[in-house]
């Protein structure tokens, strides 16, 4: 039952993925393009996830590939929040070289420094021992920079708009992040991949009607202006 939802996690982010791709090649805005790349590391992540929970995550390939889209998509979700957040910025930039290169590194590391796989599938989804040496260390700047920047920018889009979408992304982030750390406890279980559905699709609602939102408060302020 679990493999299941996992393959139908894959195929829904492939699905928004490929939605966010073509707002992307209509508009042309960067952060369109890394939320894309975001939900196309989900794909690869649920996909291992899928492959691997029946047999209690043995396959150590599709282990290091699970390790290279969990980290990448926290961390391209976050280079598409700060362009979001500073459209004009050399920040964005600067951030985006940054998410580059470590997810690079993370894939090289990944491959020199395997993982060392034991215990339940649910501490090993949450990496609890099973993420070595200087692989960790890179999944660590990946996750552990880029989760904080995805909620943090949600939540000051929201204080500044007080666009309530923006909550979306916030509560879409946190939710799976949730419900792996009670997971790797032995808690609820059940319902992690559940979670990790219901964050997808709020994360993508977020992105789609907040920014729909902003940009129909623009077109109206133009008008009225041009009235005027």
């Amino acid at each position: 039952m679990a493999s299941l939802l996992f393959w139908a996690a894959a195929l829904l982010a492939l699905i928004f993925a490929a939605n966010l791709v073509s707002r992307y090649r209509a508009k042309k805005s960067p952060f369109y393009l890394w939320w894309s790349v975001s939900f196309f590391l989900y794909v690869i992540a649920f996909g291992m996830e899928a492959l691997t929970v029946s047999s209690n995550w043995n396959s150590i390939f599709e282990y290091q590939l699970y390790i290279i889209g969990s980290a990448g998509l926290v961390g391209a979700m976050s280079v598409g929040t700060t362009y979001l957040a500073l459209p004009k910025s050399k920040v964005a930039v600067g951030y985006a070289v940054y998410f580059i290169l470590v997810e690079v590194l993370l894939a090289i590391f990944a491959f020199v420094n395997p993982p060392v796989l034991h215990g339940s599938w649910e501490a090993l989804n949450a990496g609890k021992n099973a993420i070595v040496g200087t692989t960790r260390i890179f999944y660590l700047l990946l996750a552990a920079v880029g989760g904080p920047i995805v909620v943090i920018g949600a939540l000051w889009s929201w204080w500044k708009t007080r666009r309530y979408y923006n909550l979306l992304i916030a509560l879409g982030a946190l939710v799976p992040s949730s419900a792996g750390t009670l997971a790797s406890q032995g808690i609820a279980t059940a319902i992690f991949p559940v979670m990790n559905i219901v964050g997808l699709v709020l994360i993508f609602l977020g992105y789609v009607y907040s920014r729909s939102s902003s940009q129909g408060r623009v077109g109206r302020s133009q008008h009225q202006a041009r009235g005027a």
